[in-house]
């Protein structure tokens, strides 16, 4: 602090200058690929000058005004709702059971976690086609929630884990225990609370996986149940705009659900650890 302190103004400023042009050229450099984008998905004719010769929102109409995009993002939605709960079910009750009853099996939970990203998506989806659809004919829905909660695992895992290991949470269940309450009462007053900052920001990892996965969801949903990447995806051979008025469209929910996910994150992780009366 004390160097930082002699250097001179001029330094300073010019180190503060470099720094703002860093920032802006990082800036420029993702924002600018999503501009283009939004530019071209409003553009009537885009060929001789820097911008759209002209503006308009038809792309965006006809991706509202097509019945098989509309029940592709009701699918994607569904998808994604289905493997946060399911993900949630299952990673929840784990991680607090090792956490306060059997910490000794977490490093067996983290090796567990850590499989799925040695895996390919094209492997996995193979392989799961040939164990549960070919010989059962399990529902493909079904098999597609069950591999995005699969590939989605190390995120939901890290996630919560983290938020378990901020906070002394056998000893808030212990305090809770000898005041009276039963495991209902705690849940739901001592553990939620502690670990729903954890729980959002699983959960936007996860939605932000399952809602943009194309290779699984092509290999297991198939031509009967395509979901919203697939016929974005598609839209590319047939026509450029509604392909990148469905980019924005996607890019947009994303979003709005991250911005949402971070602020009620953000005033969940500004509380600390909680024991509500």
């Amino acid at each position: 602090m004390a160097v930082l302190a002699r250097q001179p103004a001029g330094a300073r400023r010019w180190g503060q200058i470099v720094r703002a042009v860093l920032i802006a050229a990082v800036v420029l450099y993702l924002v600018l690929p999503l501009f283009s984008t939004v530019l071209f998905s409003l553009a009537t004719a885009w060929s001789k000058t820097v911008l759209p010769e002209g503006y308009t929102l038809n792309a965006y109409r006809e991706s509202f005004a097509d019945p098989q995009i509309v029940r592709g993002i009701q699918r994607s939605l569904t998808a994604t709702l289905a493997t946060l709960l399911v993900g949630l079910a299952l990673v929840v009750p784990a991680l607090l059971y090792v956490h306060l009853r059997a910490p000794h099996f977490k490093r067996w939970l983290e090796f567990l976690a850590i499989v799925p990203w040695a895996l390919p998506g094209v492997v996995l989806a193979l392989a799961v086609i040939r164990t549960y659809i070919s010989p059962y004919n399990v529902s493909r829905p079904a098999v597609l929630v069950l591999t995005y909660t699969l590939v989605s695992l190390p995120f939901m895992f890290r996630a919560i884990d983290a938020a378990l290991s901020a906070v002394d949470l056998r000893t808030l269940v212990e305090a809770a225990q000898t005041l009276g309450a039963g495991w209902g009462e705690i849940g739901r007053r001592v553990i939620l609370p502690n670990i729903a900052a954890g729980m959002l920001s699983a959960s936007l990892l996860v939605a932000a996986l399952a809602s943009g996965e194309y290779v699984i969801a092509r290999l297991l949903g198939g031509t009967g149940w395509k979901t919203f990447a697939l016929y974005q995806a598609e839209a590319q051979f047939t026509d450029g705009r509604v392909a990148a008025a469905l980019a924005v469209l996607g890019f947009g929910f994303t979003w709005v659900v991250s911005m949402a996910l971070i602020a009620v994150a953000g005033r969940r992780g500004q509380a600390g650890p909680v024991m509500n009366k």
